[in-house]
C-alpha cells in the first residue's frame, strides 16, 4: 500500500485566516481589489447592440454591470469581426441568456434553447479562438462569453478554465465559470463523469487531478485538497500536487499551510522556477518581503523567462523602497509577457452576488416581463445609441418612449438616472435613483450614484449618509470609500478621511482616483513628502497621468522649487492639453522664472479653455453602464499657513523630488534584466516544461507560445502544446499540434509518438499503426514507442505482435508494472487467461497497491469459480485503496452469489451510507434482498433506483423479477416492456422477453376458474 507523506493540518485554529488576501485579477497587484469594468461587447455602431430583458438585478459592482446582449446580423462581437446570424429568411432568435435566478438546476439541459451555430458562425468563432494572445487572460474570457452566448457551453467552460490559469485571481473569470458550470447542470455532469471514471479506476491520476482541479477552481477547497491527497498517497514526492495543495490553502486564505506545501515542493524539486515562484508569492502574501525576494531571486535565476516571477519582483521590491530595482524587474516583465501592461476590459455573464437572493425571491414574486420573441429593445437600444454620443437630451426622449412601448421598465429608468445624473438635472435623478433603490435597496452601486447626486446638489450629510449606506452593503466596494473620504474632508474632518482613502487602498491598491485623492488632501494639510510619494505611485502606475503630474507641480511650487514644477506642468499638458488647471498652473511657474512670454502664451491658451482659473479637484467615484466620467469636486479645506513659516522641525527629502523625475524618464536603452539573473538556460522552453510537469497547461500553452516570439523552435513548441493538451485529454487539438510539428520537422520523433497516442485515444488505430511501425524501426530501444506500437498492434488485431512489443519494453523497463498490467489485459483479450494471471501477479510483484490489477486478477479468478482466491483479490484492493468503488461491488456480489447474502448486505447498505445516491450499489443491494427472500424490500430498492433514473433498465428488469415473484404478474410484464421499449438491444430485453411471456402464461393460469 502507499502511503502519503504527512499533510498540513488543514483545520488548525492556529492559523491566521487571510482570506481578505483578495483581488479581481487581470494583471493586478496580488493584494489589490480594484474592480474590472465590465461593459457591453462593442461593434462598429451602437444600433448593432441591443438588450434583451431577463431576470437580472438592476445595481450592481463596477466588475458586474453588464446587460445581456441580443444578437442581430452583422452583430460585432469583438474587434472588426462579424459573426452573421444563422437565420436568413426570418426575424432573429436572441441568443439564450445565461440561466437566471429562479431557474432550477439542468433546465437548460432539459430543455435546450432553440440555437444551432451554424458553420459560418463556427468558421468566426474559430479564428477568433485562433487570434487571441493565449497569454492573455481577459482573451479568454472574453473568448468563453461568446462562446456561452452561442450555447457552446463545454467551449466557454474551457475559456474560462484557461482564464483563471493564466490569471487565478480574476473573479469576473471565475463568476464566468460558476454560471456555466452550475446554471447548465455541466458541473454535475463532469463530477459524476470524473467520479465515475474513479470508480472504474481508481490509480487514474489525471481524473483525479481533473475533480481537483475543478472543485478547486469553484471554491470547493476541501473538496479539491482531499483529490490532490490522495494522489500524494500514491506519490508521496507528487510536487504538482503539493503545489496544487498549496493554491487551494492559499485561497481559502490558509497562508501558512499553503506556506508548508510549497516549502516541501521546493524541498522535492529545487530546480523548478515554478515552484520557487508560488513560494515567493505566498511569502509575499503573508508580508514576507525578504524571504519572498530571495525566493523569486531564485525563480528568475534558474529562469530568466519567468515573466511572472519578475511581475511580482517588481512588487516586493517596491514595497521595500528599492524603485529603481522595482521599474527594472517590471520593465523586463512586460517585456516577457506584454498583456501584463494591458487593461482588460472583462466581460461578465452575471450581476451584482450580493443581489442575487433579492433578484431571485423577485423573480418567483413578479417576474420579469420578457420581450415577445422577434422584438427588439427598439427605443432603449436608440436611446443606448444617442448616449454614446453625447447626445443625452435625444436620449431621455427615446427611454421615455421605451417606457411608453413597455420595454423593460427597470432597465430603461437606470439608464434615465444615469443620464440626468450626467445632464446635471439632479432632482430627476434623485428621483429615479430612490425609486430604484426603494426595489433593489441592497445595491452598492446605486446607493453610491444616489449620493453622487446628492453630493453635487449641495447636499453633503446626506450624501455621505448615503455613501456609507453603500459601504454597508459592501464593506468591500472601494468605490464609497473613496466617496465617503470626500464627503469628510468637505467636512474638514481630514483624519478620517485619509482612513477612508486608505481603506479604499486597502480594497484597491491600483485605485488611482482615491490614491490622487489622498495626495491632494495630504498637499492641502501640508503633508508634502507624504503628498509627493502618493503622487509618485500613482506615476508608477500610470507615467501619463495629468492630475499626478498637476499635483507634484502644486506641491513643488508650495516648496518654491519652480524649475522642478515647471517641469512637472509640462508633463501634465503633454498628458491632457485639455487640462485647463495645468496651464493656468504652468503660466503661473513661468511668471515666477521671469520667462514672461511663456507666461503669457500658458495663460491664453488657458483662457480658451476655461475662462476661470481651475483648482486641482477631489474625484468622486461613480461607475456607469457606458460613460467613463470624472466628477471633479472643488475641495473646501484649505491650510492657515504658507511654506515660508513652516517650522524647522519639518524635514523634507530632497532625494524623493530628485527620483521622481529619473524614475519615471524612458531609458536610453531598454535594461534586459533585474535582480538575481543568471545566464539565460539553453532551453528557450524549459519554463513551459516545467509548468507542463506541475500540470499547469494553460499556462505551458502561453509560455510556449511567448517562447517562439523569442525565437523558441516552433516544432519544439507545437510538440509541447500537443502534450500539454493531450493531458487533458483534448487528443483532437493535441492531434493538429502534433502534426503541425511533423509538418515543421519530419524527424521529430516526440512529435511522432503523440501522434500514435491521440490516434490510439480517438480509436483510431489503423492510423497510428503505420507511424508506430516506422517509429519503432527508427529507435527500437524506446520504451515509450514499444508500448505505443503494443497498444496499436493489440487495437488492430495482432495480439502476438503487441506481446512481443511488450516483452521488449519489459527487458528494456522491467521495473514498471503498468507494462505488466497491458500485457495481462491483451492476454485476457485473447482468451489466455493463464498468461493474464501471470501478467498480473508479476504486476503485483512489483506494485501491490496497483489496485486496478487486484481487481482484474479477482475477475479472473471468479470467471473459473476460484471464489477464496476471488475475495482476496478484491479485499487485497480494498486494504490498498477503502473507497475503490469497482472492487467494493465486486466484492459484494461475489458474497451475494456465494450464498452470503447477508454479508453482501452489510456492505452494500455500508456503501449507501457513504453515497446514498450510488444507483449501482443501490441495485446490487435490491437483487441481494430478492436472494434473502425479503421481497418488499428489493421492490424498496429498485423503485428507488427509479426514481433517480426512471429508464434504468436494469432496475426495471429486477423489478419485474419481484413483483412476479409476488404474483403480480401484470405489473411485471409491464416493466418489462418497458425494458424491452427502452433498450430493445440490451442485455436485459431478451430476457425480459422471455420472462414476460412466461409471467403472461402464469397470470392466465392463475386466472382461470380451475386455478382456484
Amino acid at each position: 500500500m502507499r502511503h502519503a507523506a504527512q499533510a498540513p493540518a488543514r483545520h488548525d485554529p492556529g492559523v491566521r485566516d487571510a482570506r481578505a488576501v483578495l483581488s479581481e485579477g487581470s494583471r493586478q497587484h496580488p493584494l489589490g481589489r480594484l474592480h474590472e469594468r465590465a461593459v457591453r461587447v462593442h461593434g462598429y455602431a451602437a444600433p448593432a447592440v441591443g438588450a434583451e430583458p431577463r431576470g437580472r438585478s438592476v445595481g450592481s459592482r463596477p466588475d458586474n454591470d453588464l446587460f445581456e446582449l441580443r444578437a442581430r446580423p452583422r452583430f460585432c462581437v469583438l474587434c472588426r469581426d462579424g459573426v452573421q446570424h444563422r437565420s436568413s429568411g426570418r426575424a432573429a432568435w436572441p441568443l439564450p441568456a445565461p440561466a437566471r435566478s429562479g431557474v432550477p438546476q439542468g433546465h437548460l439541459r432539459r430543455h435546450p434553447p432553440d440555437l444551432i451555430v451554424s458553420e459560418r458562425d463556427l468558421t468566426v468563432l474559430r479564428s477568433f479562438a485562433r487570434r487571441i494572445d493565449p497569454s492573455d487572460a481577459g482573451a479568454h474570457n472574453n473568448l468563453g462569453v461568446l462562446y456561452y452566448q452561442k450555447g457552446l457551453v463545454p467551449e466557454a467552460i474551457e475559456q474560462f478554465t484557461r482564464a483563471l490559469e493564466l490569471d487565478s485571481r480574476m473573479q469576473i473569470a471565475q463568476r464566468n465559470l460558476e454560471i456555466a458550470y452550475h446554471n447548465t447542470g455541466f458541473y454535475d455532469r463532469r463530477v459524476a463523469e470524473l467520479q465515475e471514471r474513479l470508480r472504474q479506476g481508481p490509480d487514474d491520476r489525471d481524473a483525479r487531478w481533473e475533480l481537483g482541479r475543478t472543485y478547486a477552481i469553484l471554491g470547493a477547497f476541501e473538496d479539491a485538497c482531499a483529490e490532490f491527497e490522495q494522489l500524494l498517497a500514491h506519490k508521496a514526492n507528487d510536487v504538482a500536487a503539493m503545489i496544487q495543495l498549496g493554491l487551494a490553502e492559499k485561497a481559502r486564505g490558509r497562508l501558512e499551510v499553503a506556506t508548508e506545501w510549497f516549502i516541501r515542493a521546493v524541498e522535492q524539486e529545487p530546480d523548478s522556477s515554478v515552484a520557487q515562484f508560488y513560494l515567493g508569492e505566498v511569502y509575499y502574501n503573508r508580508g514576507l518581503n525578504e524571504p519572498a525576494l530571495a525566493a523569486l531571486a531564485r525563480a528568475v535565476s534558474l529562469n530568466p523567462d519567468n515573466a511572472n516571477a519578475h511581475y511580482l519582483m517588481a512588487f516586493v521590491l517596491g514595497d521595500m523602497g528599492r524603485h529603481q530595482d522595482a521599474r527594472a524587474a517590471s520593465k523586463r516583465a512586460i517585456q516577457l509577457n506584454p498583456p501584463l501592461a494591458r487593461a482588460q476590459t472583462n466581460l461578465s455573464l452575471e450581476r451584482y452576488r450580493a443581489e442575487r437572493a433579492s433578484a431571485e425571491h423577485r423573480l418567483r414574486v413578479h417576474p420579469t416581463p420578457e420581450v415577445a420573441e422577434g422584438h427588439e429593445l427598439a427605443h432603449f437600444n436608440l436611446g443606448l445609441a444617442f448616449r454614446q454620443k453625447g447626445y443625452y437630451t435625444e436620449a431621455l426622449r427615446e427611454y421615455r418612449l421605451a417606457i411608453e412601448r413597455g420595454e423593460d421598465r427597470r432597465l430603461v429608468r437606470q439608464a434615465m438616472a444615469e443620464v440626468h445624473l450626467l445632464k446635471r438635472d439632479f432632482a430627476d435623478a434623485l428621483e429615479l435613483y430612490e425609486s430604484l433603490i426603494h426595489e433593489v435597496p441592497d445595491s452598492p452601486k446605486l446607493w453610491n450614484e444616489r449620493g453622487v447626486v446628492l453630493h453635487q446638489a449641495g447636499r453633503k450629510d446626506e450624501a455621505l449618509a448615503s455613501y456609507r449606506h453603500a459601504t454597508d452593503v459592501d464593506p468591500r466596494y472601494a468605490l464609497a470609500w473613496n466617496n465617503v473620504g470626500v464627503a469628510l474632508a468637505h467636512q474638514s474632518d481630514a483624519d478620517d478621511a485619509i482612513q477612508a482613502f486608505r481603506k479604499a487602498l486597502q480594497l484597491s491598491s491600483a485605485f488611482a482616483a482615491a490614491r490622487l485623492n489622498l495626495a491632494l488632501l495630504l498637499t492641502h494639510l501640508r503633508r508634502f513628502q507624504l503628498a509627493l510619494e502618493a503622487y509618485r505611485q500613482v506615476l508608477a502606475d500610470q507615467p501619463t497621468s495629468a492630475p499626478a503630474w498637476n499635483g507634484v507641480g502644486l506641491v513643488l511650487v508650495e516648496l518654491k522649487r519652480f524649475l522642478d514644477a515647471r517641469n512637472a506642468f509640462v508633463r501634465a499638458v503633454e498628458a491632457d492639453p485639455q487640462n485647463a488647471g495645468a496651464h493656468y498652473n504652468l503660466s503661473f511657474t513661468l511668471s515666477n522664472l521671469g520667462d514672461f512670454d511663456g507666461a503669457l502664451r500658458a495663460t491664453k491658451r488657458a483662457l480658451e479653455l476655461d475662462p476661470y482659473y481651475v483648482s486641482q479637484k477631489f474625484a468622486l467615484a461613480i461607475d456607469l453602464q457606458y460613460e467613463t466620467v470624472s466628477i471633479g469636486i472643488v475641495p473646501e479645506i484649505s491650510a492657515d499657513v504658507a511654506a515660508d513659516n513652516l517650522s524647522g522641525e519639518f524635514a523634507f527629502d530632497q532625494r524623493l523630488v530628485d527620483n521622481i523625475f529619473k524614475e519615471l524618464a524612458p531609458p536610453a536603452t531598454p535594461q534586459p534584466a533585474s535582480v538575481g539573473l543568471a545566464k539565460k538556460p539553453e532551453d528557450p522552453l524549459a519554463l513551459a516544461r516545467d509548468y507542463v510537469s506541475k500540470g499547469m497547461m494553460d499556462l505551458a500553452v502561453a509560455e510556449a507560445t511567448r517562447a517562439v516570439q523569442r525565437g523558441a523552435d516552433r516544432g519544439q513548441a507545437a510538440t509541447l502544446v500537443g502534450d500539454s493538451y493531450a493531458r487533458r485529454g483534448l487528443h483532437g487539438e493535441a492531434l493538429e499540434r502534433y502534426r503541425e510539428a511533423r509538418t515543421l520537422d519530419a524527424a521529430n520523433a516526440a512529435a511522432a509518438l503523440g501522434e500514435v497516442k491521440s490516434l490510439l485515444a480517438m480509436q483510431r488505430p489503423a492510423e497510428a499503426l503505420p507511424l508506430a511501425e516506422a517509429l519503432v524501426a527508427n529507435t527500437p530501444g524506446d520504451v515509450e514507442v514499444l508500448v505505443g506500437v503494443a497498444k496499436a498492434r493489440a487495437a488492430t488485431g495482432d495480439a502476438a505482435g503487441a506481446l512481443t512489443a511488450l516483452r521488449e519494453a519489459q527487458t528494456r523497463a522491467p521495473d514498471r508494472a503498468d507494462l505488466h498490467k497491458l500485457q495481462g489485459d491483451i492476454a485476457v483479450k485473447v482468451g489466455d487467461r493463464q498468461g493474464a494471471r501471470q501478467a498480473f501477479r508479476a504486476a503485483l510483484d512489483l506494485d501491490q497497491g496497483f489496485v486496478q490489477v487486484w481487481l482484474d486478477l479477482g475477475r479472473l479468478h471468479e470467471q473459473d469459480e476460484e471464489w477464496r482466491d476471488a475475495r482476496r483479490a478484491y479485499e487485497e484492493a480494498l486494504e490498498a485503496l477503502p473507497t475503490f468503488h469497482e472492487a467494493s461491488l465486486a466484492l459484494a456480489d461475489l458474497l451475494r452469489r456465494t450464498g452470503s447474502v447477508r454479508s453482501a448486505v452489510v456492505r452494500l447498505a455500508d456503501m449507501l451510507e457513504q453515497d446514498p445516491y450510488d444507483l449501482d450499489a443501490l441495485l446490487l443491494l435490491g437483487r441481494a434482498l430478492l436472494d434473502d427472500k425479503r421481497n418488499e424490500e428489493a421492490l424498496a430498492a429498485f423503485r428507488r433506483v427509479l426514481k433517480f433514473d426512471i429508464e434504468h433498465s436494469g432496475a426495471l428488469f429486477y423489478l419485474g423479477a419481484t413483483l412476479a415473484r409476488l404474483q403480480r404478474y401484470s405489473e411485471a410484464v409491464d416493466a418489462w416492456e418497458r425494458v424491452t421499449r427502452i433498450d430493445p438491444g440490451g442485455p436485459f430485453a431478451q430476457r425480459a422477453r422471455m420472462h414476460a411471456r412466461t409471467a403472461v402464461d402464469l397470470q392466465h393460469i392463475f386466472s382461470t376458474p380451475d386455478a382456484a
